[in-house]
Parts: structure tokens; C-alpha cells; sequence
């Protein structure tokens, strides 16, 4: 950068959320830059397997934006110029035991509530038709959605950073942010990696380094992170019609085990099966992939799927996911600085990340912020001890 650049609004990290407000923002005409520490899609989002999930949003109003979303997915493959391999694969929660049969029905019920009406419980032998190879004589039940579906998330982060820069963003990759300059309670420059940058407003969408960035800006937000580890097969012909979550992932143990283990899985439009996950507490962004993760990865697929022995794995990864303290999306201004925005912690946000942009452009725009997203401001941490404003 040899020459400091004003902008409307400045949006801190090239994760699938954070180019889907830069695209949002550059189509209604926002001057926009985005600044990546790397490349587009080469964090969280570039880990994620593309699930596009129904059954187990945070609440109603994100329930019915993923709704809404999934009825407009279609689309985005015209409207980016690129294919996001999206296709309403259904969805399915096997459950093995009682306890996991009383959490998913409970949740299903109230899915059924909030307005996701096509969704049930059904029997082994329906569940055998969805998902032909699943051993069926090891569950009980399943929960089963036929409108969830699953995409590429790096063509649809991609998709939109192109775009973006198609319609005047200026996307910077491989520049990090290494400070603000705070004048009375404002940014007013991002100072990075390549010199500083002018906005009005900033967006934070860092995923896992969101509470390191904030923390230059004076302000210390109960963010955290965790690794998830999975891995790919080689192409095979389809043996996954859709998406399978682990049904033992939702019910809580009284002691969490030091690594969590699911069998969640998908295969791709390419024909390469998708499986995760193991999840671990780390430190300093250790995104490696171990030894332990896939192999109790790989158990737990074999167990639901016996015919997949033999499957050839040609990758595996880690990577970090960001998470509030209290398990809610942040989503808001800050209290101070007061015009960094901050959009971090939204489960699955693959299937909900062109939705969080077009919020993110009406509150910018028109000044419209939803009733049902106030409880996401970060302003709830003002009030305790989790994020306190750092004296300098």
C-alpha cells in the first residue's frame, strides 16, 4: 500500500461472513475494503465441509434466515458468476440411544415450532432410505430434514470476494492488522501490515482472531476457539446422499472429554467424502491436524458405516473455530470503540453468510437492525467482568 486510502467501511478478515458483507456492501454502492491476513477462504471457512443446516439453529430468527437462505441458494450461482456446488442433499441425525432420542426430539419440537415444519423423527428402516449404507441395526431412530443441503464454501467465499472486487471493493490479501488508531472513543485508522487505512466503520469478522484484533482496538471480548480436525476420501462414486451429523454430538456429558468426537459426513459434487469431527481445546491458533483426531474420526464413521473400511484418505485438516463465552453470536457495534462492528460465533454460518451480509448492508444503509439479533450485541458483556475496556 503506498498511498493511505479512505473508506466507508473497512471489513477485517476473508472468511466466507466477512466477503459476503464486502460483497453486499460494494452492490449497494459502500466504498469497501477487506483485509485478509492471508488468502480468501484460507482460515475457518476454507476448514468448514459446507453444511447448510436447519435442524439446529441457534434460534427462530436465525431458523428462518437459514430458511429463507436456502430457497435463494439456488441462485447465487448466477448472481457470483461461479458454481457454489449447492444441492438439497436432506439431512439426517442418527441416534443411537435414549438420552440422544429425548435431546433431538425435544429440539425437533421446537424446530417444528419456530417453522421448519418439514422435519421429523423417523424410524431405522427410513433412515436406511436416505443414507443406504448406514448400518441401520445400530440405531434407534433418526431425525431427518429433506430441505437441508450442503455447498463448496471455498467457490462461495471465493464467489463472493471476486465480486466484491468487480463492483469497486478493494480486497487486500495478506495484509494484517496490526493495530487502530482510537481518537476519543473512535477509529479512525486501521493500521496494518502495508500502512494505515481511513474508514468510518470497521467490521470485525475475524472468526478466532477476533478477540486478538479487538484487544488493539483497547477491548477485551470473551471470544474463544477450538480445533476441529477432519478429513477427505479420494473420489468414490455416491455412497453419501446427504448430510450426516452425529446424533450423540447433541447431548452434553456430565464432564466434557478432553477431545469430542463425532461422525459427521457429506460427499462432495466431485465425489470425495467429507468426515469430521474432533474437536480440542488448543492454543495459539494450532490448527495441525494429529494422529488422534482422525483416527477417532474414522471409528466413529466405521461404526455407523461398516462398508466404508478400506475408504483411501487423501487429506487431513485442522481447523480453529471461534465461539463467545456464553455460546451466542456476537453480532453489533461495540460500546467503545463505537463504530467497530463485530460478527463472530454464528454456528454453521456457511448456510446463513449471504443472509448475515444483507443485514449487515440494511443496518449500514438504512439504519435497520433486527429486534431479535439486540440480545447478540457485544454490549451484553459490558455489564460484568468479561470484556472490560483496557486503560492504556
Amino acid at each position: 500500500m503506498t498511498h493511505k486510502k479512505s473508506y466507508d467501511v473497512a471489513v477485517i478478515g476473508g472468511g466466507v461472513v466477512g466477503s459476503a458483507i464486502t460483497y453486499h456492501l460494494s452492490k449497494a454502492g459502500v466504498k469497501t475494503v477487506l483485509l485478509e491476513k492471508g488468502d480468501i477462504c484460507s482460515g475457518t471457512s476454507g476448514t468448514n465441509p459446507g453444511f447448510c443446516v436447519l435442524m439446529y439453529r441457534e434460534d427462530q430468527f436465525l431458523l428462518n434466515t437459514a430458511l429463507e437462505q436456502a430457497c435463494k441458494m439456488p441462485g447465487l450461482t448466477d448472481e457470483l458468476g461461479i458454481d457454489i456446488e449447492y444441492v438439497q442433499t436432506g439431512g439426517l441425525i442418527p441416534l443411537t440411544d435414549h438420552a440422544q432420542l429425548e435431546v433431538v426430539g425435544g429440539m425437533l419440537e421446537t424446530c417444528k415450532q419456530w417453522g421448519l415444519k418439514d422435519v421429523s423423527l423417523v424410524s431405522p428402516d427410513r433412515a436406511l432410505q436416505q443414507e443406504p449404507h448406514l448400518d441401520a441395526s445400530k440405531i434407534i431412530a433418526a431425525a431427518y430434514c429433506p430441505t437441508e443441503g450442503r455447498l463448496n464454501p471455498f467457490k462461495l467465499t471465493l464467489g463472493f470476494a471476486h465480486k466484491a472486487r468487480e463492483l469497486g471493493a478493494d480486497i487486500l490479501t495478506h495484509t494484517q492488522v496490526t493495530g487502530f488508531e482510537v481518537v476519543n472513543g473512535e477509529v479512525k485508522e486501521v493500521v496494518t501490515s502495508y500502512g494505515s487505512v481511513k474508514a468510518n466503520l470497521i467490521i470485525l469478522a475475524a472468526g478466532a482472531w477476533t478477540r486478538e484484533i479487538a484487544k488493539m482496538a483497547g477491548v477485551d471480548i470473551p471470544v474463544n476457539y477450538e480445533r476441529g480436525e477432519a478429513m477427505a476420501s479420494i473420489p468414490y462414486s455416491p455412497l453419501i446422499r446427504g448430510m450426516v451429523t452425529d446424533g450423540a454430538l447433541f447431548v452434553k456429558s456430565a464432564n466434557r472429554p478432553a477431545m469430542v468426537v463425532g461422525a459427521c459426513l457429506t460427499q462432495t459434487v466431485s465425489g470425495n467424502i467429507i468426515m469430521a469431527q474432533a474437536t480440542t481445546d488448543v492454543h495459539n491458533y494450532d490448527c495441525s491436524s494429529t494422529y488422534e483426531g482422525p483416527v477417532a474420526v474414522a471409528q466413529k464413521v466405521l461404526f455407523y458405516f461398516p462398508k466404508f473400511k478400506g475408504l483411501e484418505i487423501i487429506r487431513m485438516w485442522g481447523g480453529i473455530v471461534a465461539y463467545a463465552q456464553d455460546r451466542k453470536p456476537v453480532f453489533g457495534l461495540l460500546w467503545r470503540p463505537n463504530n467497530i462492528f463485530l460478527v463472530v460465533g454464528f454456528h454453521s454460518a456457511i448456510g446463513i453468510s449471504p443472509a448475515l451480509g444483507e443485514i449487515v448492508r440494511d443496518f449500514i444503509c438504512k439504519g435497520y437492525f433486527p429486534a431479535e439479533l439486540v440480545s447478540y450485541s457485544p454490549g451484553r458483556f459490558c455489564s460484568n467482568s468479561m470484556a472490560l475496556f483496557l486503560e492504556k
